[in-house]
């Protein structure tokens, strides 16, 4: 009986998903398609604008992987390499994220980009992105708590920060996501007695010498004056240099006071694909245009994870990170995948796009279809019904129009569903003879032993049994954290135990910031 190919995708965005349905439609009962990755479902990024704003909810705006791709075997885990003469990943889930292994035939790489502030001192730690639906979750909730804030405060500076909205990137999400912003907060505002429209202040930073670069001038400036008439200060050939709890500081020095900054700019490579050490050009990696990574026959990337070459003196002449281009390039790579099977000719990626369209809020948009452009509603019209037919799944669109629709006649909610943090600390209770750690698990940081004792069991490095008590005020993890090693051997509770964890990005900041800290943890 001949083996099945086993094809492995890693990602859950537009370009696994699509990718593994186009697979499972072409390669029929010959292929076992297993979709790694590191949430449950699919989130349709483009509609994150308006779930952030509250026209659709967030539960309505993703479709569960496992309803998606019944043919499809997913796994819930975080991928952390690969090695490719082996051909297997390295993949960490479960409770104990202890590291397996799965082999493959073909490797799909679909696991997108990452913001990266690093550039910005201070976005990481005063700004919001626009990636995950969390992202837009938390977005909701911080805009709704800076209203409430603003109704009750009697300090005016304080005041001026909770109703200032600054957005940086001026492109489709940067646009989408102010324009949404507007609409949203001018909606609630009959509910805040105390806030005035007059007071409130939204802006948008874009570099460039105009918002909406990648559409033809004509709606780029109808853009601008549509979000200018709608309050929006649009700051262009302008630079964000820092963020502080007090503001965003521009390249110019002036310092713009917010508690609000949203960042859809500052994209680069995840981790893993950082460590898969492939040949990379602009934080991505290179590929064929028939989307195998080069210098490989059985390893493909896709989406804005690959720069993919279009035609020779084409412009742009590498496919744009759009949904549009992805759910293409996820067509194109499951029939060349098909093909190399068989022995078939494969075919090279060709892109054209079919249009562009942008929402500006307020039953306003843009679009440019075929030649054609439009403004105003029917261009607002056009977006939803764009972007309705790509949506996955015909319970998804249902839910996403009912959304829509309800959102016409029916007052957008103010309710603000704050989730509580949970810290950088945990407290974990075990019973006597309980097991903290298994050999070869990953460590979930430091361990401080606040009551009880645990015993770890190992074998030290000429193979001969060790073992060591460790008791209240006694902690250990650190050597582990600091080699991001996992861990040697087994620890067991040898009574009734607390015991204080630490997150290593925690641990490793308190360390680093705090000289004592650096020197005893060092002993």
């Amino acid at each position: 009986m001949q083996s099945k190919t086993r094809v492995l995708i890693v990602g859950g965005g537009f370009g696994g998903v699509f990718t593994a349905r186009h697979l499972s439609k072409l390669g029929g009962k010959n292929l076992e398609i297993v979709l790694i990755s590191d949430t449950n479902y699919f989130v349709f990024q483009p509609l994150l604008p308006e779930v952030a704003a509250g026209t659709i909810n967030a539960q309505d705006a993703v479709t569960p992987l496992r309803a998606l791709l019944p043919n499809v075997r997913v796994r819930l885990g975080e991928v952390t390499g690969a090695d490719f003469p082996a051909r297997t990943v390295q993949i960490l889930q479960g409770r104990r994220r202890i590291p397996q292994e799965l082999p493959y035939d073909h490797l799909i790489i679909a696991s997108g980009q990452i913001t990266n502030l690093a550039m910005f001192p201070g976005f990481e730690h005063h700004s919001m992105t626009m990636r995950t639906l969390a992202d837009a979750f938390r977005l909701r909730n911080h805009v709704i708590n800076c209203l409430e804030l603003a109704d009750v405060t009697r300090y005016r500076t304080i005041k001026r920060q909770a109703l200032s909205f600054v957005v940086a990137g001026g492109g489709f999400s940067g646009v989408e996501t102010i324009g949404e912003m507007v609409e949203m907060v001018h909606k609630a505002l009959r509910f805040y007695p105390n806030v005035r429209k007059d007071e409130l202040s939204f802006v948008l930073v874009q570099r460039g010498e105009r918002i909406l670069p990648e559409m033809p001038k004509r709606l780029s400036r109808y853009a601008q004056q549509h979000l200018s008439r709608c309050g929006v200060e649009i700051r262009l050939h302008t630079g964000i240099r820092s963020a502080t709890v007090n503001g965003v500081r521009l390249e110019s020095g002036e310092l713009i006071p917010t508690m609000t900054a949203v960042t859809t700019i500052g994209n680069g490579p995840s981790a893993f694909v950082d460590r898969l050490r492939l040949p990379m050009s602009r934080g991505k990696i290179n590929v064929t245009r028939q989307l195998h990574v080069a210098g490989y026959d059985n390893i493909w990337a896709l989406g804005d994870t690959a720069l993919i070459p279009l035609s020779d003196g084409s412009d742009p002449p590498y496919a744009p990170p759009t949904a549009q281009a992805t759910v293409r390039e996820a067509r194109l790579l499951a029939c060349n995948l098909v093909a190399s099977l068989h022995g078939s000719a494969e075919h090279a990626f060709k892109y054209h796009s079919k249009g562009m369209l942008a929402s500006l809020g307020n039953y306003t948009g843009v679009a440019q279809i075929a030649g054609m452009t439009f403004t105003g509603l029917f261009a607002w019209l056009l977006w939803r019904a764009m972007y309705i037919g790509m949506l996955p799944g015909c319970s998804t669109r249902l839910r996403v129009a009912l959304n829509w629709l309800f959102d016409y006649f029916v007052p957008r909610t103010i309710v603000q569903i704050g989730l509580p943090s949970g810290g950088g600390t945990r407290y974990a209770h075990y019973d006597a003879g309980d097991l903290l750690f298994a050999k070869g698990e990953v460590v979930q940081g430091l361990a401080v032993i606040v009551s009880g004792a645990v015993e770890l069991r190992r074998r030290d490095e000429e193979g001969e049994p060790y073992c060591r008590h460790y008791h209240a005020g006694e902690f250990f993890g650190a050597k582990m954290i600091d080699n991001n090693n996992m861990t040697t051997g087994e620890v067991t509770a040898i009574e009734d135990s607390v015991v204080l964890f630490l997150k290593p990005d925690d641990f490793n900041r308190l360390r680093d910031s705090i000289p004592a800290v650096r020197d005893f943890v060092g002993r």
